[in-house]
């Protein structure tokens, strides 16, 4: 039970915190903690990723055994994103190493 409350909260806090960068990229907000531009297409990968970690959420909460397919494809467009923010989201790189090492953890005990 504890597992499963850690990995909802990963699963959404990583994913509100994209929002920062679509919030950026349509000056919907001041962020002075983001100081590399982000483009208006990257602002909406931003807001992918936060949509399909949210999903992941909902689809871990309903026990379905494909949550962790949405969470790989969330996992690697979120690189992808801080790939090209690298100096302000780096260290969201730890959040999706955490993230594949979940999705292998549960994936391989259920096979």
């Amino acid at each position: 039970m504890v597992l499963k409350t850690i990995i909802c909260l990963l699963l959404l806090f990583h994913g509100l915190i994209h929002l920062m960068g679509f919030a950026k990229a349509f000056e919907f907000a001041e962020l002075e903690q983001l100081k590399q531009p982000i483009s208006k297409v990257q602002g909406l990968l931003w807001l992918t990723v936060t949509i399909l970690f949210l999903t992941t959420l909902a689809v871990y909460l309903f026990r379905k055994d494909w949550w962790w397919m949405i969470a790989l494809v969330a996992v690697l467009i979120s690189q992808i994103v801080i790939f090209f923010s690298w100096q302000d989201a780096k260290f969201g790189t730890i959040a999706n190493l955490m993230m594949l090492g979940v999705i292998k953890w549960l994936v391989g005990n259920t096979r």
